[in-house]
């Protein structure tokens, strides 16, 4: 089930300015037991304890540190009040001096170690979920013969299925980000799926992403943002798709990536652009890749809201001589007959926001402009709607042959061709900020085969998240 209404992330750095606090307590923390150690365990440690509460009532450590500072407070305080609260009185010479036994000691570097630990670990955040999935396929006789396996031909299939995914994001300095993650699934990039089945055979986990990202934001004037990114990643800011009729939802490319922004009171207008690799050939210099540029402007005033893009795809050194696709785009559906492509593509959302959600309409326009190729034009419309924890998304897709490489395309739409038409509809239920519910119900068919080459698709999901 896809996620209807993603998010964005918490800024970059946040979590660095939340480390940082820490430190600076942790400072202020140590100092004070220093200058007060025998006094303060004297007294049974109150003043250090005071400030331990304080940093667990303003949030600055959890409950689980709260604890075991108190405890390591509390019994430091013991042991100084059983060896003379930590003083020792010289009357030499007619003297009296205060000499501090360090009783304090092994307190002070345990808090110390206590939040170096957590300076650390609040400077990385994870995420992840589970997804267990019941799906229904039925009616597609045809279907394998279509799209050139005609093996693959039968009636009706379940199955049931699981995803798992686990990501950690790291700010280890001011504007930069680091993220790996991993997930289920074998090396196709458009499912991260596990299918039940092979007699409980063990399932697989593939690099997910992995990525730098660094925000020169703070570096611009005049509220200019730009930032750069580089790996295997996900779209987010570097490129905008409102649907997945080129692009399916669990593909991340791999490359490197801008993104440009400027913010003003009628929205952010944008500019992204990049060079994503699609191929290494060893025995050859013809190492596949594609180029983009895209530009657009998001618009937001009072309750409208609204968006308009426009991108252009260059596939470069994708020409075999014989041109077959499959030998340049893996995992391919055996749809396309070109493997050349120069793609344009423009979207645009019209929508409004009300009270506990909101709802727009989508359109898009496809079209493979490189010369000599046919069947090369697409488009898709829809809406999408959230309402408090309900969401919904219709989607109209009309895909020629070769508009798009058919190994980008959603999976799970006519499995993934191109050369198809057909309808998608997906409800979703959040039954609290970890567990929700969905359905995806897709009613497709192909624009060249016989008429029974159809498809319809159900997808019930439950998906657990953190």
């Amino acid at each position: 089930m896809k996620n209807l209404l993603a998010g964005d992330g918490a800024a970059p750095g946040h979590r660095a300015s939340v480390g940082k606090f820490g430190v600076v307590m942790a400072s202020a923390v140590i100092g004070a037991t220093s200058l007060v150690a025998a006094p303060a365990f004297a007294q049974g440690g109150s003043t250090t304890m005071q400030l331990i509460r304080m940093m667990h009532d303003n949030g600055s450590i959890t409950d689980t540190q709260y604890q075991q500072l108190m405890n390591a407070a509390q019994n430091e305080s013991a042991a100084a009040a059983q060896s003379g609260s930590g003083t020792l009185a010289n009357t030499n010479g007619g003297s009296s001096d205060t000499v501090t036994t360090g009783a304090g000691t092994g307190f002070s570097d345990n808090l110390k170690q206590q939040f170096d630990s957590m300076a650390w670990a609040q400077k990385i955040k994870l995420t992840g979920d589970v997804r267990l999935r019941y799906e229904y396929n039925s009616n597609n006789d045809a279907l394998g013969t279509a799209l050139g396996n005609p093996a693959a031909d039968t009636d009706n299939r379940s199955r049931g299925r699981v995803r798992y995914r686990l990501g950690m994001i790291a700010n280890p300095v001011d504007n930069l980000e680091l993220g790996a993650g991993l997930a289920s699934g074998g090396d196709d990039p458009r499912s991260t799926n596990q299918t039940f089945g092979d007699n409980f055979s063990s399932k697989g986990i593939q690099l997910d992403y992995a990525y730098g990202q660094y925000d020169f934001t703070p570096y611009l004037a005049n509220g200019f943002q730009l930032k750069a990114i580089g790996g295997k990643f996900k779209f987010g800011d570097y490129l905008w798709h409102p649907t997945d009729a080129m692009w399916d939802g669990d593909i991340n490319p791999e490359g490197g990536s801008v993104h440009l922004a400027k913010k003003s009171s009628i929205g952010e207008t944008f500019l992204n652009s990049g060079v994503w690799v699609i191929q290494e050939n060893s025995g050859s210099n013809q190492d596949p890749y594609l180029w983009y540029v895209q530009g657009g402007q998001h618009f937001s005033v009072n309750n409208f809201i609204a968006s308009i893009g426009g991108t252009y795809y260059g596939f470069e050194e994708t020409y075999t001589g014989d041109n077959a696709p499959d030998t340049v785009f893996e995992y391919g559906s055996g749809t396309n007959t070109t493997s050349q492509f120069s793609v344009v593509d423009v979207d645009g959302t019209i929508g409004t926001k009300f009270d506990g959600g909101k709802a727009e309409l989508i359109g898009q326009y496809l079209k493979n402009t490189h010369e000599g190729v046919g069947k090369d034009a697409g488009w898709a419309v829809g809406g999408k709607a959230s309402l408090n924890k309900w969401g919904m998304k219709y989607l109209y897709v009309d895909l020629d042959r070769n508009v798009v490489p058919d190994s980008y395309p959603d999976s799970d739409r006519f499995s993934g061709a191109t050369g198809m038409k057909g309808h998608e509809v997906a409800v979703s239920y959040a039954l609290n900020d970890a567990i929700e519910f969905g359905v995806d119900y897709y009613n497709t068919e192909s624009k060249f085969g016989p008429s029974d080459d159809r498809q319809n698709l159900v997808q019930t999901d439950v998906e657990f998240s953190f």
